[in-house]
């Protein structure tokens, strides 16, 4: 079965194939470290965490990319006026997003690439572009990318040459030939920080770090450039014209992947609306599993109206999937070999592989993959009822891992650490038993009470008392 990803390039479809057979090169743009991480950010993150861990499941061996815009307006502008080194303040918020990352499970990404660690890189691009005619040096030592030289601009976008003329869409700048050109380097104003370039001192303008960046790492072409859908233009049509330019490799990415928007109240969120949430702010309202679910009940490409009482609706389902691979999990633990279930919870569990391999390789539909999980957990309660076995909770389980070997919603199966602590459970239950059967209910009181305190609750059931996390 072929994977087919929608290419904003060619506006459809298209059958994945890399360009060095088993090998992916994907690149997804990054952080500019200015502020806290939020919602929004997430979105992003997770999805394409989801797109490289789902490459990987399906045998591609991935090499995953990510920028940090380390030096930019933005950051400039949040140094003077909070009056902090930029390399102070891009640390601070650079180490909140790893630490949203982290609680969000994004581990899929190889590399993190700070813009300031490729200043030669850059430099050499913009000498190129300016040696082959599509750049320029204005009188104060900015250079700009001319766009009236590149035939192909806007062909990602599908946005007009015509649209950014005087008094279109783009503000007059009478350093610039035509009000489209972009700076590729930024002449240094009075306090701002500053490299040496054969055009005076300066810094990267904002498109050319992330050309200079892949050409160093995947060369002048490579498989896969995600971000989000709001850089389509211009910074992601900037990159094409920037490395096609400079390499004469055309396209320069193969398939463009563009999530949409986090909106809130139909704005696309920011701190100046007012409508900004913060990842640490959400993880205090739900825990880090159920916001990367909420972020996840959608295709990649839609967007999401992000409301509180959403959120709450999202919290409400995951946990209904979480205490149902609990209790398959519990019954694995306690079943005999075989039950009357079994044969029931089999089949759903064959369909539910097929069917999630099938979601997925249509555009990575995580929407669909999720409503799988929630026929198999209905699946397995069913059987559970019955009476299941181990080795069908087995299969289940295992299936289970795998999806969440790409979805990484789940509760932590029970291995290592996990195992352990599943034992501990089980064993403080079997303590409390003891204690009701000798009528030692001081001890028996206490236990369920400290339990629950802990997260962990207690049930009866035909088969004896179980735990579950609530």
């Amino acid at each position: 079965m072929a994977l087919w990803i929608y290419n904003t390039l060619t506006r459809r479809k298209e059958e994945f194939r890399p360009l060095h057979g088993n090998r992916v090169s994907m690149f997804v743009c990054g952080i500019t470290p200015h502020d806290v991480t939020h919602v929004g950010h997430a979105k992003t993150y997770v999805a394409f965490d989801v797109v490289a861990r789902y490459l990987r499941q399906r045998g591609y061996s991935v090499f995953y990319l990510q920028n940090v815009t380390d030096i930019e307006d933005r950051v400039i502008e949040k140094m003077q006026t909070t009056g902090r080194a930029w390399k102070d303040l891009t640390a601070e918020y650079w180490r909140d997003f790893q630490d949203a990352m982290a609680a969000l499970r994004c581990d899929s990404v190889n590399l993190y690439a700070k813009a300031t660690d490729y200043i030669p890189e850059i430099l050499a691009q913009i000498q190129g572009l300016l040696d082959k005619g599509f750049a320029y040096v204005a009188e104060d030592g900015s250079v700009y990318y001319d766009t009236t030289r590149y035939p192909d601009w806007g062909k990602l976008s599908g946005q007009r040459v015509e649209e950014h003329r005087p008094g279109a869409r783009v503000a007059v700048d009478e350093r610039k030939r035509d009000p489209a050109d972009f700076a590729l380097w930024k002449a240094q104003k009075p306090g701002e920080p500053a490299w040496d370039s054969p055009w005076g001192k300066g810094r990267p303008g904002w498109h050319i770090e992330d050309t200079a960046i892949t050409i160093a790492h995947f060369g002048p072409q490579y498989d896969l450039h995600g971000g989000a859908v709001e850089l389509a233009f211009p910074h992601h049509e900037a990159e094409i014209a920037q490395a096609e330019a400079f390499t004469g490799v055309r396209p320069f990415v193969k398939v463009w992947m563009h999530g949409g928007m986090l909106m809130v109240s139909g704005e696309e969120m920011h701190k100046s609306l007012g409508n900004f949430w913060s990842v640490a702010d959400a993880l205090k309202a739900v825990a880090p599993e159920e916001l990367r679910f909420y972020l996840l009940n959608a295709q990649y490409r839609s967007p999401i109206d992000f409301t509180r009482e959403a959120l709450e609706e999202a919290k409400a389902a995951y946990r209904r999937i979480r205490d149902g691979v609990g209790n398959l999990r519990a019954a694995e633990r306690a079943a005999a070999e075989k039950g009357p279930g079994d044969e029931g919870l089999l089949r759903a569990t064959l369909a539910a592989m097929e069917r999630f391999r099938e979601v997925m390789d249509d555009d990575f539909n995580t929407r669909e993959a999720v409503a799988v999980l929630y026929d198999l957990v209905g699946a397995a309660n069913k059987a559970i009822k019955a009476g299941v076995g181990r080795a069908a909770a087995w299969e289940a389980l295992r299936a289970l891992d795998g999806f969440d070997e790409v979805l990484a919603i789940l509760p932590r199966s029970a291995a290592g650490s996990e195992r352990v602590l599943a034992g501990l459970l089980d064993f403080i239950v079997q303590l409390r038993e003891d204690a009701r059967k000798k009528k030692d209910f001081a001890t028996s009181d206490a236990i369920r009470t400290r339990l629950g305190e802990l997260g962990v609750g207690l049930e009866d059931t035909k088969d004896g008392v179980r735990w579950k996390l609530t």
